[in-house]
């Protein structure tokens, strides 16, 4: 190899020894200062645990609402692109949603209690994932049942707080709990009810 080779090569191997390491110094700095810190972790956890305190609340709306049949109460949660699908497989929009707990009381429906049992909360960005499961204590015509019902409620985070776009029940039928009559069998009675209790 000729002298004057020897030394562009000797050059550009010493350029690159010296350019690798402060191309490294720079990455590894950019890769500790991106690392979360514990301020950074902990306000994390702070702001996951203020979501899901919110996301409680939002429930707990959802829950006075049906106990009351109060639909404006109601409508404060539910978001202007809401679905619904029912323990009976049936699908609702917002407005036919709210139309049902507006009806309550002339379809002779009165929530005496709801309780909120095996609550899992999830938050994904501005997702709000809640699943569960309601045991409500109605009365239809003066008949008392129990709807026992597994749950998912969406919710997304708007600027106003946590609004529910979505929530789907699954009635469970052999479950209900002890001492209490269980929800009649399928057919057109139960259509009638038109349950919110997902």
């Amino acid at each position: 190899m000729a002298k004057k080779s020897r030394d562009s090569l000797r050059q550009m191997l010493l350029c690159g020894a010296l350019v690798l390491p402060l191309s490294c110094g720079t990455g590894c700095n950019h890769a500790a200062a991106a690392a979360p810190t514990a301020t950074t972790q902990q306000q994390s956890k702070e702001a996951l645990m203020n979501d899901i305190n919110d996301l409680k609340l939002a429930e707990q709306t959802w829950v006075k609402s049906l106990v009351t049949g109060d639909a404006q109460l109601l409508a404060t949660l539910i978001d202007e692109p809401f679905t619904f699908i029912g323990p009976d497989a049936q699908f609702e929009e917002r407005a036919a949603y709210l139309g049902g707990y507006e009806g309550m009381a002339q379809a002779g429906i009165a929530v005496d209690s709801i309780d909120l049992h095996e609550l899992k909360f999830r938050v994904l960005s501005d997702v709000g994932i809640v699943t569960g499961r309601v045991v409500a204590n109605v009365k239809f015509q003066g008949t008392p049942l129990v709807e026992n019902v597994r749950f998912t409620r969406v919710y997304r985070r708007t600027l106003e707080g946590w609004r529910m776009v979505a929530g789907q029940g699954t009635r469970i039928v052999d479950q209900a709990p002890a001492g209490a009559p269980a929800a009649p069998p399928a057919g057109p009675e139960k259509k009638k009810r038109s349950s919110h209790a997902g």
